[in-house]
């Protein structure tokens, strides 16, 4: 008895170990790629591989410094390829990952989401800021 109740606790920790690790990833993986400019870079890649300069000229405000974070980030977590063409000069190229098809594709319902829900979101927003402007004893005015 002693020992099943032994490995049901050990299981336990694994699990919570486990769930931990993945909230961890979600919040990192919005950290990195969550940003409009990435998630820009992301929807130009879905259409077609793309090197530096066309994805620089294609994604509009974006810096050259901004584009390789993204870039980097894209890649660091798997959801980007970099590879060189075969031509000569070589040159990088950039695409999606299956997984990076897989993410856009959750992305995709969130936009939906939020379309079916964003003037819910806009009401409770504005009701919670005309409520912080009584707690504060403030007026819209005064902001």
């Amino acid at each position: 008895m002693l020992t099943m109740a032994n490995e049901a606790k050990q299981l336990s920790r694994e699990t919570l170990q486990c769930v931990s690790e993945n909230r961890a990833i979600i919040r990192e993986l919005l950290d990195h790629v969550g940003d409009e400019l990435t998630l820009r870079v992301t929807w130009r890649l879905a259409e077609a591989p793309a090197g530096l300069r066309e994805l620089r000229r294609l994604v509009d405000g974006i810096s050259q410094r901004k584009l390789t974070l993204s870039l980097r980030q894209l890649i660091r977590n798997g959801l980007a390829v970099r590879r060189h063409t075969e031509t000569f000069p070589s040159r990088a190229e950039y695409s999606l990952t299956p997984l990076g098809v897989m993410f856009l594709e959750q992305v995709k319902e969130l936009v939906r989401w939020v379309d079916d829900h964003g003037k819910e979101i806009q009401s409770a927003r504005t009701r919670f800021e005309k409520r912080s402007y009584k707690w504060l004893g403030l007026t819209e005015a005064q902001l």
